[in-house]
């Protein structure tokens, strides 16, 4: 089952996310981003096991944080970035931890 996720960043950002999207390739996602409206797509593929399935999660996550920080000119090597991907995780976890409890109990 899909499942549509959306959530803004204070004044910073918008994220929209789909899980288990049917993308044609398993263990697969994709993460588009629009700089100029500061809104980054993601989309999460069907995935053969948990451990994939987070994969492509902290993948995906990766990509918005790294567009983020170009757009505000934050390094990627620092703690304001480190900090952004555990926003990002912890927010997306709220729509991915029911999902990932199916893949763990089938």
């Amino acid at each position: 089952m899909m499942v549509r996720q959306y959530f803004h960043i204070k004044d910073y950002w918008d994220v929209a996310v789909l899980y288990n999207a049917d993308l044609g390739e398993i263990n697969s996602g994709f993460t588009k981003t629009d700089l100029n409206k500061r809104l980054s797509i993601v989309c999460i593929g069907l995935a053969d096991s948990k451990e994939e399935f987070l994969n492509t999660i902290v993948h995906e996550a990766k990509h918005v944080q790294s567009h983020i920080c170009y757009y505000y000119s934050v390094p990627e090597d620092g703690e304001d970035a480190a900090y952004l991907i555990g926003y990002l995780i912890g927010r997306m976890s709220k729509a991915f931890v029911p999902i990932l409890y199916k893949y763990a109990n089938g």
